[in-house]
């Protein structure tokens, strides 16, 4: 197993079983709920929003261990961002993550590139993104998110 593989199965593994902003908060400004219906991935992200920046960021959902992990690492990455680097660094995500794509790193997303190993499985994919499609959704006001 390369380092690689090893340092995002560690990072998959600590975030399903430690993970971070999860839960549904007593108070937000903007929700977005995110569902990928082929695997039966549902996630919730709720943000609240002072002045453009993310002052909180959290999720909860029934998902499979790539997208909580995801979600996990997300809500670290995005929470006190403004809402146009929060959209950006989503352009970024994407890019990394899309199907077919060589992109293996991108210097703007820190930890995150440690999902770049989900792309040896195209179907899974899907799960890794949805929270980043369902915090895009909420950030534009929008209650729905898929990754169809």
């Amino acid at each position: 197993m390369t380092d690689l593989n090893k340092l995002y199965k560690q990072t998959i593994l600590e975030h399903n079983r430690n993970p971070r902003n999860f839960g549904k908060p007593e108070s937000w400004t903007h929700h977005a709920e995110g569902l990928n219906a082929i695997c039966g991935d549902l996630v919730n992200v709720y943000l609240t929003i002072e002045e453009d920046v993310i002052s909180s960021i959290a999720y909860d959902g029934e998902s499979c261990a790539i997208s909580m992990a995801s979600a996990s690492m997300m809500t670290e990455f995005i929470k006190n961002r403004t809402v146009k680097d929060a959209l950006e660094k989503f352009e970024l995500f994407c890019q990394l993550m899309a199907k077919g794509s060589d992109v293996k790193h991108i210097d703007d997303l820190a930890a995150l590139n440690h999902l770049v190993t989900v792309k040896k499985f195209p179907s899974r994919i899907k799960s890794a993104t949805l929270c980043w499609h369902a915090m895009a959704a909420a950030i534009n006001g929008q209650a729905t998110a898929t990754t169809e």
